[in-house]
């Protein structure tokens, strides 16, 4: 049942919903209308049944005549062909008159008898006839005065009236099942229309964009406001890539021609890879989006969406949407940083911030990254730490020693777990990240922090996240920093820094 419900479409779910609505109200209409019909006919079979029961009665209690009443009987029978059959009978069960003549003397059971004389209400109920016609069937009884001295048992025949409701219920089914259809389709266009075909057209644009071309407005005048938005911001973060980019690209051709090329080499190759961090972040988010989009349109087409798969990609989407803007700004202020990089460096603005609140602001940022791994990451610092230090340089720390550990440390389906530990002690602050991965041998372990040093060349690693952390840990934030690992327990990277003085800035943590 499970993956059934896994396996209906939003479509399919949506229509399905509107479906059962429409079914029930239009059914609905349809039982109360024949119900009020039958119930109708009913009443007047009852009450035409009643009128010639009281004139038996009173002709009886006139003339005290079973002959008057039979002369009675034979004369309804002709006057309406509907009677099948009437019958008098005595207080003693006999039947004293009736249109079957065979019938006059004999004592036929009649079961609910006795319920009427104690009742002294009619008796009305629905019966088939010998020849396998419907028919009603109303018990009276009798009275002179006030005490009972029979009843009178009375036949109609009510196969016209039944064939009339009947052909009204048929009737009123084939409409409600027309209006159904049409409201079916026509739901099924809207949606359509509004949502498939809009989603559709973007996912085509983020494919064009993960393949390098440029991306074109798109016409997406049918389409909800929720997917305009989306669109518009979509459209808004593959601008501001491209202008980053090539503001990237200008700031490197005029670093090539700069005569300080060799003192700010190191540099360079930082602020190139910090760069790359939020780009390729922001494309992996894109093509994330593009991944769960494709899976989103083949659930799709297979009817396989159901609301919760809605309400998932929705999410994905915001979350997306939410880390490419994030890296955007990041990579805007290392650009902004870039241009006004030179031999010497200066300092960042600092500014207080309280550690943990931070640090789970970081882990937010990475939570698509880091949810679909299998390793759990747990901080333990003191809620109260606050300090004054450079917030972005911690950032990139954090986020290169995580994602080292979930590219190195890591097989895709192993279990782990990564703690961040943060206290203080006095002036100093230390910062101690651990990992229970696959850990290193010593040789590797004593050059973690060299430039262009990976043991995983061919997955495409340049050898400067480490790097990059060290110049932070040294230089931005002017503590130290050391790593402990074992083969086949893990690794651990220990920082110290000072938070009551100033260290070196580094134009890698730079904010313009």
């Amino acid at each position: 049942m499970e993956e059934l419900r896994r396996n209906v479409s939003m479509r399919q779910k949506i229509v399905l919903i509107f479906t059962l609505v429409i079914i029930v109200l239009a059914f609905s209409f349809v039982g109360f209308d024949f119900y009020t019909m039958r119930k109708t006919v009913e009443e007047t079979y009852v009450s035409q049944l009643d009128g010639i029961a009281t004139a038996i009665n009173g002709r009886y209690e006139e003339a005290h005549s079973a002959e008057d009443v039979q002369q009675l009987f034979d004369y309804l029978r002709r006057k309406n062909e509907k009677l099948v059959k009437l019958t008098l009978i005595g207080k003693g069960g006999a039947v004293l008159a009736s249109t079957d003549s065979a019938a006059i003397g004999a004592k036929p059971p009649t079961p609910d008898m006795a319920e009427l004389l104690e009742r002294r209400q009619n008796i009305v109920s629905h019966i088939k006839g010998d020849n396998g016609n419907p028919q009603v069937r109303l018990l009276a009884p009798m009275f002179e005065g006030s005490t009972a001295i029979g009843a009178v048992e009375v036949f109609l025949d009510s196969s016209h009236e039944e064939t009339i409701v009947n052909k009204r219920g048929r009737l009123l089914f084939i409409v409600a099942c027309f209006v159904i259809l049409v409201a079916i389709g026509s739901l099924s266009l809207v949606i359509q229309r509004l949502l498939i075909s809009p989603l559709l057209i973007l996912r085509k644009s983020a494919i064009a964009v993960q393949h390098g071309e440029r991306h074109v407005q798109l016409s997406l005048n049918s389409a909800s406001r929720e997917i305009n938005e989306l669109s518009d911001a979509f459209r808004d973060m593959v601008h501001k890539l491209e202008s980053r980019y090539e503001e990237l690209q200008n700031a490197q051709k005029q670093l090539v021609q700069s005569e300080k090329m060799v003192a700010l080499g190191s540099l360079v190759a930082g602020i190139s890879h910090e760069i790359n961090t939020p780009v390729g972040i922001g494309v992996t988010a894109v093509s994330f989006l593009d991944q769960k989009t494709n899976e989103f349109a083949v659930s799709f087409r297979e009817n396989k969406v159901k609301r919760s798969d809605v309400e998932t990609y929705l999410r994905t989407i915001g979350d997306s949407i939410a880390i490419i803007r994030t890296n955007l700004q990041r990579a805007s202020d290392l650009v902004r940083s870039f241009k006004q990089v030179s031999v010497d460096q200066s300092s960042e603005a600092r500014r207080t911030f309280r550690v943990k609140e931070y640090l789970e602001e970081v882990l937010l940022s990475l939570h698509p990254r880091l949810k679909k791994t299998h390793q759990q990451v747990v901080v333990d610092c003191d809620e109260s730490i606050e300090i004054t230090s450079f917030p972005g340089a911690i950032s990139q720390i954090v986020t290169n020693l995580l994602m080292n550990s979930l590219t190195h440390a890591y097989e895709p389906d192993d279990e782990g777990t990564i703690r961040i530990a943060v206290a203080r002690s006095g002036d100093k602050l230390t910062f101690r990240y651990s990992d229970d991965g696959k850990g290193m041998e010593p040789d590797v372990a004593s050059k973690m922090f060299d430039p262009f040093f990976t043991t995983n060349r061919g997955g495409g690693g340049t050898g400067l996240g480490m790097h990059i952390v060290y110049n932070l840990a040294t230089q931005t934030l002017g503590g130290t920093i050391h790593c402990e690992s074992e083969r086949g327990v893990g690794t651990t990277v220990t920082i110290e820094f000072s938070v009551a003085k100033t260290g070196g800035a580094s134009a890698l943590a730079r904010k313009a």
